[in-house]
């Protein structure tokens, strides 16, 4: 079976991407990934929480966000398992792609500022770090 991976950075990208994978899913059944990259909160800050609070305000940020694609897909019938990392967005995805043995990675298509100013999208950073050899197809979608 195709591992399907769906990073969700906020709720703009959720009607991006859930077309494209229910209509995948549809044709060709997929194991689907949904997963939230969260940034590390500033060690200034958490010299003065807890691990574990650090860890339930992540895990509740990230779930905020998948949570509208999550119940979409429960709504079309079509299974999912979701996942919520820390650290940098794009090194994330790759790591989790890989581990997990993902075959495509789909990406929503923005402009935004930073492609603007020559830095490039997240699907190009992705491409960048998956390398030549990868296996795993970066797929941007509107």
């Amino acid at each position: 079976m195709t591992n399907v991976l769906v990073p969700i950075n906020d709720s703009s990208d959720v009607e991006c991407a859930l077309k494209h994978v229910i209509e995948r899913y549809r044709t060709q059944p997929v194991t689907l990934f949904l997963l939230n990259v969260q940034m590390p909160i500033s060690k200034f800050i958490t010299r003065f929480v807890s691990k574990r609070q650090v860890e339930e305000f992540h895990q509740e940020n990230g779930m905020h966000i998948l949570q509208p694609m999550i119940d979409k897909l429960d709504a079309a019938g079509v299974p999912h398992q979701e996942r919520i990392l820390v650290g940098h967005k794009a090194e994330s995805i790759v790591r989790f792609a890989r581990e997990h043995h993902c075959d495509q990675i789909v990406v929503p298509k923005h402009k935004g500022m930073f492609e603007n100013l020559g830095l490039g999208s997240v699907g190009s950073q992705l491409r960048q770090l998956i390398g030549a050899e990868g296996t795993c197809d970066i797929s941007e979608v509107y």
